[in-house]
Parts: structure tokens; sequence; C-alpha cells
């Protein structure tokens, strides 16, 4: 009896794990690119972080219950691991305000992006000592490379204070766990890890809304459900990125992003493309050129 072929999707995720790993994970930083670079810059009223945030994981639980709700609504919420889930829930509340906090305190957002993209190294050194993930050293090599390029690539300053420099470590944090997480959760449904994602930030935030609101006009209100939107699709391409493959496989690639933002920027918002974006880019592409060649020769080792 004849085989259909596969769907070359499917077929590329079981051929080859790590590669779609870093494909969905470049998919994920130009959808974050896009949240931040696209519809957050364009913005025309003035509001707070927490309306914000509170608007995107509205717009992300309304997305969810349309696609996946109306038809079995309990799988939304069926997890084995409440608790777990909930706590990863509180690290995507972390992040934006530790980044709002760094710039209250007095930093650019370079110096906070510069210090933030060590995360990647953050990750591989959790995935070691919590999930007991194996990392090569080429591949802190590649980590390193890219931590290193985005430190030049934002051009920072000193943070101007303790706080300054502490609060982005804390955002890198945050997010690096956030990761490793995602990946300890690779068994349970999609769909449940991304509620569960947005509920808790969502709950927390609420009582809080009456206090800081601001009506949108239409044009902000189509922007914060782009947000919203594309967010989601970002989180679960980060989902089925660590579901794919070890994140110590992969993790270097998440500072694709910092191509994504450069890009972003220039076509978007009409900056310029300086030597120095264009340097950083071809380190990091060789750097995850390498990666990507070097993914099968991780396959055929025992990731723990």
């Amino acid at each position: 009896m004849d085989v259909a072929p596969l769907h070359p999707v499917a077929s590329l995720a079981q051929r080859a794990p790590g590669r779609s790993a870093m494909l969905l994970l470049a998919l994920f930083a130009l959808a974050w690119a896009v949240v931040e670079g696209v519809f957050g810059a364009r913005l025309q009223l003035h509001y707070s972080l927490m309306q914000v945030v509170w608007c995107r994981y509205a717009v992300h639980l309304a997305c969810l219950g349309l696609l996946v709700g109306w038809r079995a609504p309990s799988r939304l919420w069926r997890t084995r691991r409440l608790g777990f889930q909930l706590s990863r829930s509180l690290l995507m509340l972390v992040m934006p305000a530790s980044f709002a906090l760094s710039l209250a305190a007095g930093d650019r957002p370079g110096t906070v992006w510069a210090l933030f993209w060590v995360a990647p190294l953050m990750v591989l050194g959790f995935a070691r000592l919590a999930l007991g993930e194996r990392v090569p050293r080429w591949v802190w090599a590649v980590a390193a490379i890219g931590s290193g390029v985005a430190a030049v690539m934002a051009e920072p300053a000193l943070p101007r204070s303790l706080a300054g420099a502490v609060l982005p470590l804390v955002m890198a944090l945050s997010f690096s766990i956030y990761v490793v997480m995602t990946r300890a959760l690779r068994d349970e449904p999609v769909q449940a890890n991304l509620f569960f994602t947005a509920l808790g930030v969502f709950a927390l935030l609420t009582p809080l809304m009456p206090f800081v609101w601001v009506m949108p006009n239409l044009h902000d209100a189509a922007l914060l459900a782009g947000i919203g939107t594309v967010g989601l699709l970002a989180l679960w391409a980060l989902d089925r990125a660590c579901e794919r493959a070890p994140v110590a496989q992969v993790a270097p690639t998440l500072h694709v992003h910092l191509l994504c933002m450069a890009l972003v920027e220039w076509g978007a918002a009409g900056e310029a493309f300086t030597h120095r974006d264009l340097l950083g880019a071809v380190w990091i592409a060789l750097a995850l050129l390498a990666l990507w060649l070097w993914q099968s020769a991780l396959e055929r080792t025992p990731a723990t």
C-alpha cells in the first residue's frame, strides 16, 4: 500500500528536529520584533505598561477562545501541572516590569538590551542545571558571540545606578527561566501552556486597570489587538520550538531577534542601518549558520 508523503513541515520536524526548532525560534524572534518595532512603536497615546500588557493578554485569551475554546473549552485549562504553569506565567509580568523599571532608573534602552542579551547564555546554564541537558562547548561559544555582538549593536552606556545594572539582568533571568520552564512543559498540550501563560498575568493586572486605564482611539485599539495576536503567534512558536528540541541545542538562535529588530526599525521606522548593525548581522548570521550545520551532529549525541 502506498503511503502518502509527509507534509514538508512535519517531515522536517521528524528528520531534523533541531533545525525545525531553530526555524520556530526565528519565527518567535520575528514576531517579537513586529510587536515591538511595528505595533508598539506606533501607539499614538501614552499608556501605562500595565495597560499595554493587560490588553496584550486579553487579546491573547480571546484569540485562544476563538481558535480552540469554542469547540472544547476544557482543552484550554487541562493540565497536570497547574502550579508550575501559573509560576511560569508570572515571569511574563516580571520581564516587562523589569524593562520599565530599568528605564525609570535612568538606563538607556541600548544599555538594557545589551545586558538583557546574556539571556541565551542563561538559558544554556539553566538547561544544564535544571533539565540535565548537555551543552557542547561550541554551543556556549555561539551564544557568547551573540551576546557580545548584541552589546556592540546596542551601543550601551554605563548603568547609572546599581538598580540600572541589576534590573536588565532580572529581565534576562525571567525570560531565561520562562524558556527552560517551557521546555519542561513539552509534554503538556500547547493550548494549555498558552492559556496559562496569559491567564496569570491577566488575572493579576485586571484589578489595577480602573486606576491606569486610558481609553484607546481606534488606531491604537487596532495596534493593541495586533500586539496581542502577533504576541500569541510568537509564544506559540517559542512553545513549539521548546517541544521540538532541547533548548541547550538551539538557544543561541534567540539572537536572531537582533537582526529582525534592526530590519524592522529600518523598514518600518526609517532608522538608518548602520555599519555597526551590518557587522553585527554578519557575525550573528555566521554563528547561527554554524549552529544550523552542527545540528545533525548534536542530534546523534544524547541531550542528557
